[in-house]
């Protein structure tokens, strides 16, 4: 099992020195330092991080700003934004950015182990052995970056629906997706009228090839894929 990786991004080079002192007494990370946005975003981009730790108020590239070019290159690293009480407007959006948690200043340390220890169990053990492999059960896993899925180490043909739907709830495992967000992600380039049953159909196919009790049906027409992370 590899180290798990965290970029922390501050420019108050005293507060991020504090920060860093406690976790390194806490956790066995490997960290990176940036000073500003556009120093994490070029770190991001060569280290490939696990967990982000960014303040939302940064000289070049704000938090915010390094949130959203993170997304657009990885849905699965862990994003824990510092923020403020007076940048609660900024940290709504950061919201739709999926991120594990925030944290206002100042930083409390347990509020901060509290996130930490949330982001290493959202990552799961599997996850840190290869962080492209999401394991449904010990002997199923897709990986992300082929998007293909074995079972026995075989692998089993899905549909470019099927793909899409099961990248995007390993990409959100226990996120749950209602079925026209999961329509909107799947056909949104295809101009296809919205239908609750297309969902219903394509969320039956896969059902039949992935283990059973993965994909959840959640009270309100949600759908969701849970995973037992120390598999």
């Amino acid at each position: 099992m590899r180290k798990i990786k965290l970029l922390y991004a501050e420019d108050e080079q005293k507060t991020r020195e504090y920060h860093i002192e406690y976790i390194q007494s806490r956790y066995d990370f490997t960290i990176y330092e940036a000073n500003d946005g556009e120093e994490a975003l070029s770190i991001y981009k060569e280290q490939n991080p696990d967990i982000v730790l960014t303040d939302i108020t940064m000289p070049k590239m704000t938090g915010l700003e390094l949130s959203k070019e993170i997304r657009k290159i990885s849905k699965i690293s862990k994003i824990i934004i510092l923020t403020a009480h007076s940048e609660k407007e900024k940290l709504l959006q950061a919201i739709s950015m999926n991120m594990i948690d925030y944290i206002v200043k100042p930083i409390k340390r347990q509020q901060l182990k509290d996130a930490l220890d949330t982001a290493i169990q959202v990552l799961g053990d599997n996850f840190l052995t290869n962080p492209q492999h999401v394991f449904l059960d010990n002997n199923c896993y897709y990986d992300l970056g082929i998007e293909e899925y074995f079972v026995n180490n075989k692998t089993i043909p899905l549909s470019n629906s099927e793909k899409k739907l099961l990248t995007l709830l390993c990409e959100n495992l226990n996120i749950q997706f209602n079925s026209f967000d999961i329509f909107v992600h799947i056909w949104e380039d295809e101009g296809k009228q919205y239908s609750s049953s297309s969902i219903r159909t394509l969320i039956k196919k896969l059902r039949k090839k992935i283990p059973k009790g993965t994909l959840c049906n959640v009270y309100g027409g949600l759908y969701k894929l849970q995973v037992n992370s120390t598999i």
